[in-house]
């Protein structure tokens, strides 16, 4: 009897689940690819910080695309809840508090003015809008299927990945036009920051390369979201494209130790990707005038914001531990949502001076408006990837796909010293938090249906 018990139980674990369940925990991940894919070409083409009203727009685009995304996929998360593991935990447990830390901020600081005074409202949205992205870039990780081996999650980022390549460079013409420059932008993001999901899409791309998925056609496409980071003439972009590349080859040496056989089969196509590369940035940087920009490491105007940032933190001690308040010193949400014109050259005048209209660092923004109890939660949000790479490395190396995605995300962290995410630019905020979940709630872990067996 209790040998007929355990059968039962073993073929009612492996049968499908039927009823609405049954099929959502089937279908979400395809549904969830092809959502993603549809989301990143519409934000590419349309600059999803307008509202659905005349402006000002109070309520962005963005907030009721996120609001969909976690209705859609939020049940995933859910169902996988038991799967997250104490890495994802962490990053999740932080994340949140971050938003809830700046929300909360926002309601209460007092109020800053430019002029006249700026209404509470314009504080409140950016932080709520925010906390809704995070919350959407979670749905959408877990949607992905939190079952599933890394490369089964990069099979399915690979069709959103390869559409945010293909609709940059579709949209370049048109920004050239409308900015009157040569640098790469896109409605998802201006040339500044547009250069973090672009590198994220061309990390997915190379590990779907390695795992032999579309292997040529991912190849390319990788090079070309490579190529598409230089042509933003981001600074920022550069050097974490050339951080990316440095540590894709370090991984690659490694491999090459641990699995020689592989490695020799796919080295001239590896070795002859990075080459192209180089000879690409190099010839960019060298015959198009717009890109020099690069070689050049000085900016007065950030200099000034910083300096202006870090005394008002620093002038009394309950600044240095809560902040001055979201949004008081960079209300920039007045100029996204043209309650107010942008300013010339991002200039404006507050009550302890000139700064530009945002912090332009992650990191300053944080530190300054939400004091080290947000700095030290944005901390652990980004030292969760770094350390599960750090781990990759020690021990062994036993599977390059894993450490190429967590090496993807870790590259753009340089970039959030230099300009601000997760709690501003929405569209490129949302993309790093799918990618980096996935990293961390994925990477590493063996097919859900195989470690199930083995637990029962």
């Amino acid at each position: 009897m209790v040998g007929l018990a355990i059968l039962h139980r073993g073929v009612g674990q492996l049968s499908p689940e039927p009823g609405v369940v049954g099929w959502y925990r089937r279908s979400i991940g395809s549904l969830t690819t092809w959502g993603l894919t549809a989301l990143v070409i519409v934000e590419t083409f349309a600059d999803l910080r307008h509202g659905l009203t005349p402006p000002p727009w109070l309520v962005s685009s963005y907030l009721i695309v996120d609001v969909l995304v976690i209705l859609a996929c939020g049940p995933a998360v859910w169902l996988h809840r038991r799967n997250v593991g104490r890495a994802g935990t962490w990053m999740i447990a932080a994340a949140f508090g971050l938003m809830v830390w700046a929300l909360a901020s926002a309601s209460v600081c007092p109020l800053p003015t430019l002029g006249t005074a700026v209404t509470r409202e314009f504080l409140v949205m950016p932080a709520l809008t925010s906390m809704t992205t995070f919350l959407a870039g979670l749905a959408v990780a877990f949607g992905l299927s939190s079952q599933a081996s890394v490369r089964d999650v990069v099979a399915r980022l690979w069709w959103p990945a390869m559409a945010l390549t293909i609709a940059s460079f579709l949209q370049w013409p048109r920004a050239m036009k409308v900015h009157e420059s040569t640098r790469l932008a896109t409605g998802m993001g201006g040339s500044a920051v547009l250069h973090v999901p672009l590198l994220l899409a061309s990390g997915v791309l190379a590990v779907a390369a390695i795992a032999g998925l579309r292997r040529i056609a991912s190849v390319v496409f990788a090079l070309a979201a490579l190529l598409a980071v230089v042509l933003t003439g981001s600074r920022a972009g550069l050097a974490c494209a050339a951080v990316f590349t440095v540590g894709y080859g370090i991984a690659l040496v490694v491999w090459r130790h641990s699995e020689p056989d592989r490695f020799c089969r796919h080295r001239g196509l590896v070795w002859g990707g990075l080459v192209a590369v180089a000879l690409a940035v190099v010839a960019v940087v060298a015959l198009v005038p717009g890109m020099r920009r690069v070689l050049s490491l000085s900016d007065p105007l950030r200099s000034q914001t910083v300096h202006l940032g870090l005394d008002l933190w620093s002038s009394d001690w309950i600044h240095v531990l809560v902040g001055h308040g979201y949004g008081r010193l960079w209300p920039w949400y007045l100029y996204d949502s043209h309650a107010r014109r942008e300013p010339w050259r991002g200039m404006i005048t507050t009550e302890w001076g000139q700064t530009l209209g945002s912090a332009h660092s992650t990191v300053l923004a944080i530190l300054v408006e939400l004091g080290l109890m947000g700095l030290l939660m944005l901390l652990i949000v980004l030292a969760v990837p770094m350390v599960r790479l750090v781990v990759a490395f020690t021990r062994g190396l036993r599977s390059l796909e894993y450490a190429i995605l967590l090496w993807a995300v870790v590259a753009t962290m340089p970039a959030f010293l230099l300009d601000t995410y997760l709690v501003k630019n929405y569209g490129v905020s949302m993309w790093w938090w799918v990618v980096a979940f996935a990293a961390v709630l994925h990477g590493g872990q063996r097919p859900w249906s195989t470690s199930r067996q083995k637990a029962g």
